[in-house]
């Protein structure tokens, strides 16, 4: 009944959000994708994949030498590509400056920063129907940006990531945040709307956004404040109405005084107590995005799909258990964000990567990231743009560099390609990765359309 109920409220929300379009499409049409359109390399066939992967560590409790074992028996087997390194011509863009916070008159058209392409908003309404893609499960993991040359340069503190994922997988070597701080990145990556005065303060009042307010003609809020009416639509939204699953799995979100077990959050205007690390909770709702938006909130979507990190290795143990699209986000000491931790751990870029280094490979030994999985480490915030990001799957090229200017609207752009979902708010002029890293996912190769 709950599931049936939001299905209707995101088709309403569909309608109510499609006012003032010029398309005339119909609800349900808002969540087909627009196709790729750009190719600059072809990348080589990929294996086919081998069958189901061993049982995880159950226990969690293997040192990061055991797991990463782990992880290169699981990419051996699923046909991943070879090591040899290739690399992307860099993309003549330049760096583009983060992104400002736009008041409510601003130019609806403005594209902002973390990606853009070449289509307007008439092209897109001409272009012919998405194209499928073999990739049916999506892995996000979220830390703290710590520049790209600390991350992956060859002093990195994070020696499994840099020396033994990085060349498992494609290196986005251009991608950056929106600026230094990280709740716009995460509201970017899965619903594409733009920072505010707010956002970029990080939210420290949950601060509604009026409900009369509307979204722009291309689905932006432009007011300030902190949750979004439910007239603005997510990637998980878009999700559910084509009758696919997604889940949030973010450490320490049980841990709370009130031991809520889903989609933990201040009440409305309420000061956020989360701000920082208490000890024994490290949740932060700032890495939590989908806390932040009406259309996930009010049927239950967010109550029954947003828990803690734990639930994760349980829903990894078979393909029909684990979500097409799942966001990991650790708690401040293990993405990176603290350092020292609350309980005087060094946190900072090696806390994250023993996060990395415990659940990768449980990732990537499960039986649907090798049958069609992608797993995305991605980074928010940061003082050394860019930061970088990592692709890794049958479908990328092992240790390859990317270049070009993506960011956090491009994410949401690349997953909503590789779903066939149309893109939402600023993902709309955002540069895929998909066609160009991602190709071979495709059924038949992406072309200019």
């Amino acid at each position: 009944m709950i599931a049936a109920l939001s299905l209707l409220a995101t088709v309403l929300v569909l309608v109510e959000g499609g006012r003032g379009s010029s398309r005339g499409e119909s609800a349900m049409r808002a969540v087909a994708s627009y196709t790729p359109r750009t190719v600059t390399a072809a990348l080589p066939p990929a294996a086919a994949p081998a069958g189901d992967a061993a049982a995880a560590d159950t226990d969690g409790t293997a040192g990061a030498e055991s797991d990463a074992a782990a992880d290169d028996a699981a990419l051996d087997d699923t046909g991943t590509l070879g090591d040899d390194a290739a690399s992307s011509g860099e993309d003549a863009s330049g760096e583009p400056a983060a992104d400002p916070a736009p008041g409510p008159d601003a130019d609806e058209r403005d594209p902002g920063s973390g990606g853009s392409g070449p289509a307007s908003a008439d092209e897109q309404a001409a272009d012919p129907d998405p194209q499928p893609t073999k990739i049916r499960h999506v892995f996000v993991i979220a830390l703290a940006g710590h520049g790209l040359d600390a991350t992956f340069g060859p002093q990195s503190a994070a020696p499994y990531l840099s020396r033994r994922l990085r060349p498992k997988g494609t290196l986005l070597s251009g991608y950056r945040p929106l600026g230094t701080a990280d709740l716009p990145d995460y509201l970017a990556m899965i619903g594409g709307q733009p920072p505010n005065a707010s956002t970029n303060a990080g939210c420290p009042t949950f601060a509604e956004i009026p409900p009369s307010t509307r979204p722009t003609a291309s689905g932006e809020i432009r007011a300030d404040g902190c949750v979004f009416p439910n007239t603005v639509l997510t990637v998980a939204d878009q999700l559910t109405s084509r009758g696919l699953d997604w889940r949030a799995y973010v450490e320490d979100l049980d841990r709370g005084p009130a031991r809520t077990a889903a989609c933990r959050r201040p009440a409305s205007n309420a000061a956020d107590d989360t701000v920082r690390a208490r000890v024994g909770d490290g949740y932060a709702t700032r890495h939590n995005p989908f806390v932040y938006y009406h259309s996930l909130l009010d049927l239950g979507d967010c109550d029954a799909k947003d828990g803690p990190l734990e639930r994760l290795e349980g829903d990894l143990r078979a393909v029909r258990s684990t979500p097409n699209y799942a966001f990991v986000a650790p708690n401040l000491c293990n993405d990176g964000s603290e350092s020292p931790c609350v309980d005087g751990a060094p946190g900072g870029l090696p806390a994250a990567d023993a996060f990395l280094a415990r659940w990768v490979p449980k990732i990537l030994a499960s039986p649907a990231y090798r049958k069609d999985g992608l797993l995305i480490v991605t980074f928010a915030g940061g003082a050394q743009p860019p930061n970088g990001a990592l692709l890794v799957s049958r479908f990328a090229k092992a240790g390859a560099t990317a270049g070009g200017d993506y960011g956090p609207y491009s994410l949401l752009r690349s997953v909503e390609d590789l779903f066939a979902l149309r893109p939402i708010a600023r993902a709309a002029s955002a540069r895929s990765f998909a066609p160009t890293v991602l190709g071979d996912a495709y059924a038949s190769p992406p072309g200019d359309g």
